[in-house]
């Protein structure tokens, strides 16, 4: 029989865990948003999940597999572990409407804004959504949020943690000290919002 239900915290991934410079697949492209492990961590404390939920479209497009997306998830989860901030489940969406691809040309419920990836993680996890919340960057986290019964905070960019400790009330009186720490050896490479420092170090990958 399963226990009782415990909240969760869902964050999106590009432009709230990384700097999205869009179509991120491969470890040497990800750099950490300020604050985020701290985040993490302070969720852990609380005994929350720990939930990434993303659109992945670059598989669909054909951009990387489904292989290299895992891959580099795996090295995430293990990068965060070993700094103490746990993810218990990253879920992924790898399907667009439109893209002729024959595998992922397809309406899904788990492509935000529609809520499916939080919906499987409530079964998968145990979830109560009425004590959950999400972190998002786009108006489409926050209409999955809404659909699911989680509370949406739209992220401007900064200071993950600043944001969630002014947003999320049983994060106010957490002891962070670790805060505005991030991996030396993987800094981000400037100041400023996810969306400006994409804008500043153009990629390959950035059309949409």
């Amino acid at each position: 029989m399963a226990g009782p239900s415990r909240p969760a915290l869902f964050l999106d991934r590009d432009g709230v865990v990384n700097v999205d410079y869009g179509y991120v697949s491969r470890w040497e492209r990800f750099h950490y948003i300020p604050g985020v492990e701290a985040v993490i961590q302070a969720a852990n404390d609380l005994g929350w999940a720990v939930v990434i939920v993303t659109n992945q479209s670059g598989i669909a497009r054909g951009y990387f597999s489904e292989a290299d997306l895992a891959a580099l998830h795996e090295t995430l989860m293990q990068d965060l572990a070993s700094r103490g901030a746990r993810i218990d489940a990253i879920y992924v969406c790898p399907y667009l409407p439109g893209c002729g691809s024959p595998l992922y040309d397809r309406d899904s419920e788990d492509r935000k804004p529609k809520p499916g990836m939080l919906l499987r993680a409530a079964r998968d996890l145990n979830l109560d959504f009425a004590r959950s919340h999400m972190i998002g960057d786009q108006a489409r986290d926050m209409q999955a949020a809404a659909a699911a019964g989680v509370t949406g905070h739209l992220f401007p960019g900064g200071n993950l943690w600043d944001f969630a400790a002014a947003a999320i009330a049983d994060f106010r009186s957490r002891d962070c000290p670790e805060a505005r720490r991030y991996n030396p050896a993987r800094p981000l490479p400037t100041t400023g919002s996810s969306a400006q420092v994409a804008q500043q170090r153009p990629d390959p990958f950035s059309l949409r």
